[in-house]
């Protein structure tokens, strides 16, 4: 697991502690559409995902399926929970084929969280996950159509040119077709331009405006 060295958390350990966090860790390979841990599993694990990507969701009163996050490797996966010392509150599948690092919470925070350079990374990394959790919320409360897309472009106006529209349409619970006629429509309105088969905002001020 020499590969835990290339996570930024963990470039700086010297060789005894890595010797450690490799004592208290194994790899596992997941196949695309995998689940890895259920809403309500034990968080006894700190999950590294080291490559490909994951989904976390849950379900609605209709069991229709809802997306809180995608996460990209490498990053870890719910860590909140292990915090908290919580269940998991929501559900993780693979989106494609990938490898997770488990590592035995406990152990860990006992000590690397001892540290105040690995508890200080370790807490933005969970910043990361609220403030994603926010995005999340605030845009998912939104009833508008028109709003709610606005809204998550406006917010990822920077990398919104990475995430396909069929992603877009499933973290905002809409039909993809309806996020096309959208698009189209923001287009057409002088909103949104497209260059090069990318969205850009030609109309920063119209399109806040929306929400």
């Amino acid at each position: 697991m020499s590969k835990l060295k290339e996570f930024y958390l963990f470039d700086g350990l010297s060789q005894k502690d890595l010797e450690v966090l490799e004592s208290i860790s194994f790899e596992k390979k997941f196949s695309k559409d995998e689940l890895v841990f259920y809403k309500g599993d034990e968080s006894k694990y700190l999950l590294l995902l080291l490559s490909g990507c994951v989904k976390i969701y849950r379900h609605d009163f209709k069991d229709n399926e809802i997306t809180i996050h995608n996460i990209k490797a490498s990053s870890f996966i719910a860590e909140l929970a292990n915090y908290e010392n919580i269940p998991y509150p929501a559900n993780c599948r693979c989106e494609m084929d990938s490898k997770i690092i488990f590592i035995d919470y406990k152990k860990f925070e006992e000590y690397f969280l001892q540290k105040n350079e690995f508890l200080l990374i370790f807490i933005k990394s969970l910043t990361k996950k609220i403030k994603a959790l926010e995005l999340f919320i605030s845009t998912n409360m939104i009833e508008d159509v028109d709003a709610k897309i606005a809204k998550f472009i406006y917010d990822n106006k920077a990398e919104i040119n990475a995430i396909k529209q069929i992603k877009i349409a499933e973290l905002l619970n809409i039909r993809q077709e309806t996020l096309s006629r959208k698009l189209a429509k923001l287009k057409k309105e002088g909103i949104l331009e497209n260059k090069k088969g990318k969205i850009e905002i030609k109309d920063e001020r119209a399109l806040k405006a929306l929400f």
